[in-house]
């Protein structure tokens, strides 16, 4: 059965779809055994068997999100009115640019979608490695990509506003003083990121919110360039710190200003709808938040941390600040608060809340401790989300997990 014009609300497709829980459980199996070879392999020291698995491990995400993002309203919508009706795909100026280079792609916002998510696979990857605990990457990788707190943007096809937040992470990270890259780089990813989704107006204060603090030098890899040297403390050398940092200013409230106009339109238009989803507040989210909390625990008791040294360490303090404004985001969608807005940025906040929780366990070298988030995550994937998806009524509602019945060049858009 297929409609005889495009329809107008979801489900926007009701055909071309099918139920395939064998061959997503087995990707994810393979994502798994890709996972263990990665440890194995930074353990043994084999460097390129580490680089392939982890490419092997990049492209299943690809593939599996490409799959499985197939049978989503925004994915299926913005596909359709990419050729047919450009007027109603995504406004922002990145997709506009894009827009002939995504109709050739493979099952176009499907294919999006995946290639956003392996940037998110592969963001936490190559922390690991350059933090110092390769063996990791592919457990962080898998962490974030199956995490419930992330299942807007990575189960929902949030993809404009989730490729908007990872291109602001460098920022974060960079005034954290986490990683160093040069600011070209930085300053591009801010620019593309005001460029992708009207929701930078709120992304740009939480990946500036390091600034808050007053962060001292972190040892070993953790090490901010900006400190960094023996003519760091000369007034030359903080002058030009100083510069470089209104320069940065400057340009974010550039960026503000022009977005700001479109941004606030789309609020009002947000705070009159009735949709919200209540993802951040199922409880597989409290269930996994339990076991955060957790893996904390038994760091700071593996290396005896007394509060007040939690307190005077800017990891711990960012961490605390971006878990409260997920707690804030759960309550206002609990009680009602406008939840039409919170929900949005609510796997922004996750996101970076889980970047600082692998930064947290690096810092303390207690990688380990995110083994109880781990189980909760992959449990929850596999049992809660995949096994049963052979149940999904595809074609009849939008779902997540229902994939395409037939290759791309046999779809009809």
């Amino acid at each position: 059965m297929t409609l005889p014009a495009f329809p107008l609300a979801a489900p926007f497709r009701i055909d071309q779809v099918t139920e395939a829980p064998v061959l997503l459980v087995s990707l994810f199996v393979a994502e798994g055994l890709l996972a263990i070879l990665i440890h194995w392999a930074a353990v043994r020291g084999r460097q390129r068997l580490w680089w392939g698995a982890l490419a092997a491990l990049l492209a299943l995400v690809t593939v599996f999100f490409t799959l499985a993002s197939w049978g989503n309203s925004d994915t299926t919508r913005f596909s359709h009115y990419l050729e047919r009706d450009p007027e109603r795909a995504p406004p922002e100026l990145l997709w506009r640019l894009l827009g002939p280079l995504i109709v050739l792609l493979p099952y176009r916002m499907a294919a999006v979608q995946g290639l956003v998510a392996t940037g998110f696979a592969a963001a936490p990857a190559l922390l690991a490695r350059l933090w110092g605990v390769p063996a990791w990457a592919g457990w962080w990788a898998l962490v974030i990509t199956c995490s419930p707190m992330l299942r807007g943007f990575l189960q929902n096809a949030h993809t404009r506003q989730a490729l908007a937040t990872l291109l602001l992470l460098p920022l974060l990270l960079q005034t954290a003083r986490l990683i160093r890259l040069p600011w070209r780089w930085v300053g591009l990813g801010v620019g593309l990121s005001a460029l992708t989704h009207n929701t930078f107006v709120l992304n740009l204060p939480l990946s500036l919110s390091p600034l808050l603090l007053r962060l001292p030098e972190l040892p070993g890899r953790l090490r901010s360039f900006s400190s960094a040297g023996a003519d760091a403390g000369a007034p030359g050398a903080r002058r030009g710190r100083l510069a470089l940092w209104l320069l940065l200013l400057l340009a974010c409230l550039i960026l503000f200003l022009l977005v700001a106009p479109i941004a606030l339109d789309r609020f009002f238009d947000y705070a009159q709808d009735d949709y919200y989803n209540r993802y951040p507040v199922r409880s597989v989210v409290g269930r996994l938040q339990r076991a955060l909390f957790f893996g904390l625990l038994l760091g700071c008791l593996q290396r005896r941390l007394t509060p007040l040294q939690l307190l005077r360490c800017p990891i711990t303090l960012l961490l605390l600040l971006f878990g409260l404004l997920y707690i804030a985001v759960q309550q206002s969608i609990a009680h009602l608060w406008l939840p039409q807005i919170t929900s949005r940025v609510a796997d922004a906040v996750a996101f970076y809340l889980l970047i600082l929780y692998l930064a947290w366990l690096q810092r303390y070298r207690a990688t380990w401790c995110l083994l109880p988030a781990l189980y909760i995550t992959l449990q929850y994937w596999l049992e809660g989300r995949l096994l049963p998806s052979g149940t999904l009524l595809c074609g009849r509602n939008d779902e997540f997990l229902c994939i395409p019945d037939r290759w791309p060049w046999q779809v009809r858009y």
